[in-house]
């Protein structure tokens, strides 16, 4: 029995299977778990010694009582801020927002827009110097000065080129292209859409005659392209003269130019504390509209009777019974701080306590009830007068 159960012994022995580790493996092995075991003492006596610190930093700062938080190693405020992707195609914005920005075309320079209605959105076209035509000996020197972007004083600036115009791009709904109408020329643009070309100029441009003269409206400008941009909404341009309008080719490149970006609240630069009962925002801009002996850099038009729309052309405002709210700089110096100089129920100008900057309030050709001595008074500035990105909303400052 016991030879029996031997020779089983051997015989399993023999036929075993080679062993997985060698005596080698196995050393290593061991040496490498108290490599091991070394570093997790190691480790467990740093974590030991944070902790001890972590509690002495508590322990001072509750003896110290100080409530300020840590300084943090990075100020978050100069971190970049993620930028919105520019949109593909316009979309609807509430009113008195933007929906473009300024964009250069050939020899063309359009500005950021620079005026806002509750009808449309407006931007000034000038030309870039050394690259267009040559403005004529009677022009200024001025007129070949582009708006590169729009902001306070940018739009004044530009109101007088004799070879400029506008772009106005209308809200949905809120155009009629009658004077492009009437005997205008269906053109192709660059994305597949359609214009109406009223008038184009040629290197001698053709004689003004009473024909065409009569499709400029009460504006006193001339209708050159108007087109489609999306959906039941129209882009214009219009020019200040007809002897400078440019030719087809440069008309059709400053309508493809036009691209959307992200909608952006028109702002404005001061406070009223009183609005009279029924007035309404009709306009507010960067005071290029607006005529006077100082600098306008931020505007607004009330109305208590807004235009019905559509409209079939930008406004007139000098037709229009509003009321103007202004603010800008001024040279009054020091000593005329703080005065206010009213004509009767017209206008009343506020200098402002620095003697730099004033408020005004004109009523035009609308009847207040209110006195404009009050409503100039409670003119407050809003930001830094320079520094349109400091303003606040022009909807939400005048929202009824």
């Amino acid at each position: 029995m016991e030879q029996d159960l031997h020779t089983l012994l051997t015989s399993v022995r023999d036929d075993a299977p080679p062993p997985r580790l060698s005596v080698d493996d196995i050393t290593a092995a061991g040496r490498h778990l108290v490599r091991r075991r070394r570093r997790l003492t190691l480790l467990s006596s740093v974590g030991g010694g944070a902790v001890t610190a972590v509690a002495a930093l508590t322990a001072v700062l509750m003896l110290t009582g100080s409530p300020r938080a840590l300084t943090p190693a990075v100020d978050p405020s100069v971190l970049a801020s993620p930028v919105a992707p520019a949109p593909t195609a316009f979309v609807e914005a509430a009113a008195f927002s933007t929906t473009y920005q300024g964009y250069k075309a050939g020899p063309y320079q359009v500005g950021d827009p620079d005026l806002v209605t509750n009808a449309y959105q407006q931007s000034t076209i000038a030309t870039v110097p050394g690259a267009g035509p040559t403005p004529s000996e009677s022009e200024s020197a001025e007129a070949a000065n582009p708006v590169r972007s729009a902001g306070p004083g940018a739009a004044a600036k530009a109101r007088d080129i004799p070879a400029g115009g506008i772009l106005v791009v209308y809200r949905p709904g809120a155009f009629e292209p009658l004077l492009f109408e009437k005997g205008g020329e269906k053109v192709r643009l660059r994305d597949g859409g359609s214009g109406l070309l009223a008038y184009a100029g040629t290197v001698n441009a053709p004689p003004v005659t009473p024909g065409n003269q009569a499709i400029a409206g009460r504006a006193g400008l001339v209708p050159t392209l108007a087109w489609q941009y999306t959906g039941d909404a129209w882009a214009a341009i219009y020019w200040s003269a007809w002897e400078n309008v440019p030719d087809r080719e440069h008309l059709l490149a400053i309508a493809d130019g036009l691209t959307p970006s992200v909608p952006r609240q028109f702002p404005v630069a001061f406070q009223p504390a009183t609005v009279p009962r029924g007035y309404q925002l009709l306009s507010v801009s960067y005071g290029g509209d607006v005529v006077t002996g100082d600098e306008v850099v931020s505007a607004a038009r009330l109305t208590a009777k807004p235009p019905a729309l559509p409209i079939y052309q930008p406004y007139v405002f000098d037709d229009l019974p509003v009321l103007t709210l202004a603010a800008g700089h001024t040279d009054a110096g020091p000593k005329l701080a703080g005065r206010l100089d009213c004509d009767g129920q017209i206008r009343c100008t506020k200098v402002a306590d620095t003697g730099k900057t004033y408020v005004y309030a004109e009523a035009g050709n609308t009847k207040l009830s209110a006195p404009l001595t009050q409503l100039a008074l409670g003119i407050r500035l809003e930001g830094d007068l320079g520094e349109s990105g400091t303003w606040p909303p022009a909807a939400k400052v005048f929202a009824n």
